[in-house]
């Protein structure tokens, strides 16, 4: 095997060795604890974590937070959901990871567009 080979070899096992984890969200998405609501993954010192809670109020948003200091469980989701740092925002199976003010609105305005919808049809139904 020639010299450029090899070294095009290691350079490739090196990338997709780096960015496994970014590829095993492709292969193996991550699980959905929220059950079609909204989560917070979050600590009681993060500044950031306070923003998220904020806007989620704002929004008259229900949520439920979950510790990842002082829950075990939190903190085993947190790291299913490949989180890296706080806040981590797990709507109906979309992950926010970090202070993403826009991110943060298109996922929760997309999830209140589609309960409305659900209701909707619900109504529909009981309706006939």
């Amino acid at each position: 095997m020639s010299k450029k080979l090899q070294f095009l070899l290691i350079g490739v096992s090196i990338l997709i060795a780096m960015e496994w984890r970014a590829w095993g969200y492709y292969l193996m998405p991550p699980p959905d604890y929220s059950q079609g609501g909204v989560i917070l993954y979050a600590t009681d010192w993060c500044p950031y974590c306070e923003k998220t809670r904020a806007l989620l109020q704002q929004k008259h948003m229900p949520y439920k937070e979950m510790n990842i200091e002082t829950s075990d469980t939190g903190r085993t989701q947190y790291q299913r959901l490949a989180g890296k740092g706080v806040p981590v925002l797990l709507v109906a199976g979309e992950v926010v990871r970090g202070y993403n003010e826009q991110r943060i609105l298109q996922v929760l305005d997309t999830w209140q567009a589609n309960q409305a919808l659900h209701q909707e049809e619900e109504e529909n139904k009981a309706n006939r």
